[in-house]
């Protein structure tokens, strides 16, 4: 017997996904529809018509680009020449001032030659000297002589040249919140629990301690300096922890300091004033556009690049943002609920290292404290319920994203995930 061929097996063919008619024989790897060849060179073509789409807007925003830095380019420079006109003027005052400090020490020795002239020539003339007047008048004139001779090596410049000109003019790019929709990062190994770290378990000794005098707590730090509040002074250290300056501080209690890398200043926080102060100058300024002795008593305060953000010390707490370059503007003043329930406070406020969360820790008296995440307005996207405390829980932000939390007046801290988790 002849055997028959052995048939293959028959598939019904994908149908295309667009007019469910046609056969599908193209696949997209983009979208992953299958077409077919009619509806395939349909979409193929909204395709090209997008990326022409895409290419205008390029080619748009690269005239605007171009324009934009040519425009602030030369704006810049103005700012820059201003700047440096305004410092060859104040350098030529100090040099017309030292001149003239020359030109007064050159006629001293003038004017005491001057007084011996006068006081000789009616004396000739008259007859009224003794030697005891013909000694003085010569030990008088040999002085003079001595100290003409002496002049060029008696004048001396002190020049303060160890004034780091670096830092008299600095150029940085300023931090911009994209208004692109991203979505909260999470690091991949997620961390589910808060770790707890227990002072008392460290073998490592802190290498430096600085012990203060009273109840106080406000502290601060900058890339160089520590600044941090005593008994009626406000102290400064550079990083190894040596006392650089103390500064009289006679205004109220200080509730909190933060560093303003925009202004290059500290920012002091009393109960119903804002202070700025010049680490160089050692200038304490008050910023009177937020200083309001009618408010509520103001208590935390924290910033990002122009951004500041002051919460007031009382149940459903108040927090406002200011926009710090310029006049100092009150650009959002967040009431309850999206500051916080009513009935909760606000412990303490901190922006992330890289500005684009805050972290909050609240608490309902004698039941809970928390910490939320937040973004930039103010919604919270997580938070933790800690034991109730008293005193609540201070917070800090770190560099790797993550935040610590302190137990006030405990020597505890919690590490809590850049995710609040």
């Amino acid at each position: 017997m002849t055997s028959l061929p052995k048939q293959k097996n028959l598939t019904t063919p994908r149908k295309c996904d667009i007019c469910q008619k046609g056969a599908g024989i193209s696949l997209c790897p983009g979208c992953e529809q299958m077409f077919c060849r009619k509806d395939f060179n349909e979409h193929r073509q909204q395709l090209t018509t997008q990326l022409d789409i895409i290419i205008r807007e390029h080619d748009f925003v690269k005239q605007s680009v171009d324009q934009t830095c040519d425009v602030t380019t030369s704006k810049v420079f103005d700012e820059i020449e201003k700047w440096e006109m305004e410092w060859m003027n104040k350098v030529k005052m100090a040099a017309g001032r030292a001149r003239e400090e020359v030109r007064n020490i050159v006629a001293e020795s003038k004017k005491q030659l001057k007084r011996i002239t006068d006081e000789i020539r009616p004396r000739m003339a008259d007859e009224d000297y003794v030697e005891y007047d013909l000694d003085r008048w010569v030990n008088d004139i040999k002085q003079v002589n001595a100290d003409m001779q002496a002049m060029s090596s008696m004048i001396v410049i002190d020049r303060d040249d160890e004034y780091e000109w670096k830092k008299m003019i600095k150029v940085r790019k300023r931090e911009h919140q994209s208004h692109v929709s991203k979505s909260l990062k999470r690091s991949e190994k997620r961390i589910n629990e808060v770790k707890q770290l227990d002072f008392n378990k460290l073998k490592v000794r802190p290498q430096r301690q600085i012990k203060v005098d009273g109840d106080y707590w406000a502290m601060r730090a900058s890339e160089m300096n520590l600044l941090y509040c005593g008994k009626d002074t406000l102290c400064l250290t550079d990083r190894a922890g040596h006392m650089t300056n103390a500064l009289r501080w006679s205004e109220a209690f200080v509730f909190d300091i933060c560093w303003s890398s925009f202004l290059d200043r500290f920012l002091i926080l009393t109960p119903t004033t804002l202070h700025s102060l010049n680490v160089q100058t050692s200038e304490v300024t008050q910023i009177k556009q937020v200083s309001d002795k009618k408010k509520a008593d103001f208590w935390r305060c924290a910033c990002s690049n122009q951004t500041l953000l002051v919460n007031i010390r009382e149940n459903g707490s108040v927090v406002e943002e200011w926009d710090m370059s310029g006049e100092w503007r009150m650009m959002t003043r967040w009431h309850p609920p999206l500051s916080c329930q009513q009935n909760e406070r606000i412990i303490d406020i901190r922006f992330s290292c890289d500005g684009s969360h805050i972290g909050v820790t609240v608490c309902v008296n004698g039941q809970y404290n928390q910490f939320h995440v937040r973004d930039r307005s103010m919604n919270i996207l997580n938070n933790i319920t800690f034991p109730w405390l008293e005193y609540g829980y201070v917070l800090l932000s770190i560099p790797n994203g993550q935040w610590l939390t302190h137990e006030a007046r405990n020597e505890q801290l919690h590490m809590v995930s850049r995710d609040g988790k």
